[in-house]
């Protein structure tokens, strides 16, 4: 009904022996017939290096004179120093990606932004040190929440009025995945070491699911901070989410590796401004105004930075009206019909499909 065909490359489940042994020429077969009858072809550099399916698809598109659509969802650039130095990553993994992966990674980006219609980049640096100033390149951001996800203005002022009250606590809240590399136990150790510092009232609600749930309930328990700290589960997208985020004050984040998570623009649509560590997502949004970044991966310098608002909650009022507007002018429907007006424009310029 929409247009939507599905083409099955290659098995799913497949190691990297058996997908080059058995399965490499006749994906090359099938994504070349693929390629050749589009118009537009959208697809992306390759992180995977062992099954480089997606650069090969912007290959064909140079080779046939397609139109084509480069999209890269995060900087990855610092990832092979963070893992080592957080002990997820040996010296070998480190040095491997570092002199060997990244380069080719990084040489995909710089043949795309010369050779592709459009490329789309999750993250200013890139666009600054890749982009080159080409019209071809763009920032973007892919928001999931919509106009009517934005916190009403009785809720906002709400908000306002209680970032005034010196008796009210400051509510802190961790949204998203609860596994390792997201960094919610580096949270928790941060409330649990302001809290001991004598900071003034303070709640964190927990808003996810994940493997480490359990554990980190009992790290909550170990550090004392049981009775701050709420675990709500994972709630569905829409507006019990939204409405469950509304009354929160201040979200923090502290990843382990890059990432780039859609909590933090739906917390920006509450009205909530982020503390986090100064990743690159991070520190692309701070000049919103609504993130406040302390060194990564630094749990002291996190715990001063909460305590600092918990001391005054007033501090996160111009934040707040920060986060909001930010909100305002990125909705999903403004970022996909600049998505949509970009693809269609290429569209018109494409040549015929064969």
């Amino acid at each position: 009904r929409d247009g939507v065909r599905w083409v099955r490359l290659h098995p799913a489940g497949v190691g990297s022996a058996a997908f080059w042994t058995r399965h490499a020429w006749p994906v090359a077969r099938r994504l070349w017939r693929t390629v050749r009858r589009a118009g537009v072809v959208h697809a992306a550099t390759s992180h995977n290096l062992w099954r480089p399916i997606e650069i090969l698809a912007l290959v064909y598109a140079r080779l046939l004179g397609r139109s084509s659509v480069c999209v890269v969802d995060m900087d990855l650039r610092d990832d092979a120093r963070m893992n080592y130095a957080t002990g997820r990553w040996s010296a070998k993994s480190m040095l491997l990606c570092r002199w060997v992966y990244d380069p080719l990674r990084s040489l995909q980006l710089r043949w795309a932004v010369r050779a592709c219609s459009l490329v789309l980049l999750k993250s200013r640096a890139l666009c600054r040190d890749y982009g080159r100033d080409r019209a071809s390149v763009r920032y973007f951001l892919d928001a999931a929440y919509e106009v009517r996800h934005l916190i009403p203005a009785a809720d906002f002022a709400r908000k306002w009025n209680a970032l005034a009250s010196p008796g009210q606590p400051l509510e802190l809240v961790c949204c998203g995945r609860l596994t390792a590399y997201k960094g919610v136990d580096r949270c928790i150790r941060a409330v649990a070491h302001a809290y001991h510092g004598g900071a003034a009232p303070l709640r964190l609600t927990v808003l996810g699911s994940g493997e480490q749930a359990e554990e980190l309930a009992r790290l909550c328990a170990s550090l004392g901070v049981a009775h701050l700290v709420e675990f709500r589960g994972a709630l569905p997208y829409g507006p019990r989410l939204f409405e469950a985020l509304y009354p929160l004050h201040l979200a923090l984040a502290a990843p382990l590796s890059e990432d780039t998570p859609r909590s933090t623009l739906d917390a920006f649509a509450c009205g909530i401004p982020t503390l986090a560590f100064d990743t690159r997502y991070y520190s692309d949004l701070a000049s919103s105004g609504a993130v406040d970044v302390v060194p990564w991966p630094s749990i002291e310098r996190l715990a001063e930075r909460i305590a600092w608002y918990a001391a005054d909650k007033r501090h996160v009022r111009a934040p707040a009206r920060a986060a909001l507007e930010f909100a305002r002018g990125n909705t999903q429907e403004a970022w996909l019909q600049k998505r949509v007006d970009w693809t269609l424009a290429l569209g018109r310029a494409a040549p015929r499909a064969a």
